[in-house]
C-alpha cells in the first residue's frame, strides 16, 4: 500500500463515463488531451478501473476506446497520489485479515456503494478466519466460520 498520508480519496460516485473523474491536461503523443477515469462495478467479478482518453487529432470531443484494469474481487477505489495523479487501489482475495482491514480503513470511503457490502463481508470473514486459525482451529473449521460470517453479512 502507498504512503496513505499523501493521498486524497476521490468520491465513490465516479462509476460511469458520464460521472467519471476528468483530467483536463493529459499527455497524448506530444499533444494534450482529456482523460476520464471511473470504476466499473460488476456484481460477480468485482471492481476495476477504467481509463479513457479523447483523440486530440480529431475535431470535436471524440473518445478513444476505454482501457480496463484487472478486476479486484472485493473492492476498488480511486485516489490522487502526492503528485496529483489518479491511481487505483483494489482489495483482492490474497490479503490476510489485517491487510484487508487496513485497506478498508484507508480506501473504504471511496469504494462505490454497489461494492461496499461485499468489501465489508470479505473483511469480516478474513478477520474471523485469521482469529479461528490463531486459536488453533483447522483450516476447514476456520473456513466454515469465515463462510458463516460472509453469509451473515450478505456480502457474496
Amino acid at each position: 500500500m502507498e504512503n496513505t498520508n499523501a493521498i486524497t480519496l476521490l468520491p465513490n460516485t465516479h462509476v460511469s463515463p458520464e460521472t467519471a473523474h476528468t483530467v483536463t491536461d493529459y499527455p497524448y503523443g506530444g499533444l494534450r488531451c482529456q482523460m476520464r477515469v471511473w470504476l466499473d462495478v460488476h456484481p460477480k467479478r468485482g471492481v476495476r478501473c477504467m481509463r479513457q482518453t479523447n483523440n486530440p487529432k480529431k475535431p470535436g470531443l471524440v473518445w478513444n476506446k476505454p482501457k480496463a484494469s484487472t478486476y479486484s474481487l472485493f473492492g476498488g477505489a480511486l485516489y490522487l497520489d502526492a503528485k496529483g495523479h489518479v491511481q487505483h487501489a483494489g482489495l483482492h482475495e490474497y490479503t490476510d485479515g489485517a491487510e484487508a482491514a487496513a485497506w478498508r480503513e484507508t480506501y473504504g470511503a471511496a469504494v462505490p456503494d454497489a461494492a461496499k457490502a461485499r468489501m465489508n463481508g470479505w473483511v469480516a470473514a478474513k478477520l474471523q478466519y485469521d482469529a479461528a486459525r490463531a486459536a488453533g482451529e483447522d483450516m476447514a473449521g476456520a473456513a466454515a466460520k469465515a463462510a458463516f460470517e460472509v453469509a451473515r453479512a450478505g456480502a457474496i
